[in-house]
């Protein structure tokens, strides 16, 4: 599968004109990019992937930039901008449907990093310093929204930045206690969808301030119906597969290596991981259509 996704980039990337020259560089944008998406996809550096010997014998004809060029033409928002087009693209190619899961997933940092933009946060076993991803994902498997901040960021604060100006027209979108907050409906309602997430501490009284109307029907469905419940839980145990799928693939979002520091670096890494993992997903889907 490696190399049918190095063969697709190969030719999205090259076979364009556009994207294979530039007028004001030597190296077109689209080289840039493919050279970064070699790195992701062999989680290597940037700087290993420069080196052609390293490319399949069919890529060796391409002339490559230096190192020091390719990390400067990789801070341009013109490539970077590629990459995410590039994503947003595959994504459109998948499936959507109108159940969206929102939660974020740790990138953590060895202790002795001097990483100044990574934070101290709590991760499931208790606290670690790195970043996190925040995704919004569709229960058929894309990942339609994501953010990279440090790891101390508040999941429910992130959430309502990623949701503005976005269109959720009829999603229901489902999320654990950390988003149960009054703001979050607010924001979820804004962008015409509805959020439903459990309580820390359901069964408790509301207290005397007034409350979202959502919030109010999601407690009713929750908290009153054992059936409302039980599917909640069903479609929250999607994000889990999500995310397992991005993290396990061989090419997958695994623990940042340790030429990903800066939160410019571990955005872009982050970019490329979720790009080659939707590509993975047209070409499976792809190939289950021609069997």
């Amino acid at each position: 599968m490696d190399g049918e996704l190095l063969r697709w980039l190969y030719h999205r990337l090259l076979d364009d004109p556009t994207l294979r020259h530039s007028r004001n560089c030597t190296y077109g944008d689209g080289l840039i990019a493919l050279i970064y998406l070699m790195a992701a996809l062999s989680d290597r550096s940037p700087r290993w992937a420069s080196d052609k010997t390293n490319w399949p014998i069919w890529c060796r004809r391409l002339a490559f930039p230096s190192y020091s060029q390719l990390n400067k033409r990789l801070r341009a928002r013109s490539v970077q901008t590629l990459i995410t087009q590039l994503n947003l693209e595959l994504r459109g190619r998948l499936p959507s449907t109108g159940d969206k899961i929102a939660d974020g997933k740790p990138l953590v940092v060895g202790g002795y990093s001097h990483d100044p933009d990574a934070r101290w946060g709590k991760v499931p076993d208790g606290w670690a310093r790195g970043y996190k991803v925040h995704v919004i994902a569709d229960s058929s498997g894309g990942i339609d929204h994501f953010a990279v901040t440090a790891l101390d960021a508040g999941e429910a604060t992130v959430l309502r930045e990623l949701v503005t100006g976005t269109d959720l027209q009829g999603a229901v979108v489902r999320a654990d206690a950390n988003y149960d907050s009054n703001p979050t409906y607010q924001a979820i309602a804004d962008a015409k969808g509805k959020l439903v997430a459990v309580r820390r501490k359901p069964g408790t009284g509301l207290g005397h301030h007034p409350h979202h109307a959502d919030r109010l029907a999601a407690i009713a469905k929750l908290e009153q119906s054992a059936d409302g419940m039980t599917s909640h839980k069903r479609h929250r145990a999607r994000i889990e597969q999500v995310l397992g799928h991005l993290t396990n693939l061989p090419y997958g979002l695994s623990p940042l290596p340790n030429f990903v520091r800066r939160i410019h670096r571990v955005h872009l890494w982050t970019t490329a991981k979720i790009t080659l993992y939707h590509l993975h997903q047209v070409l499976s889907s792809q190939a289950a259509v021609a069997a």
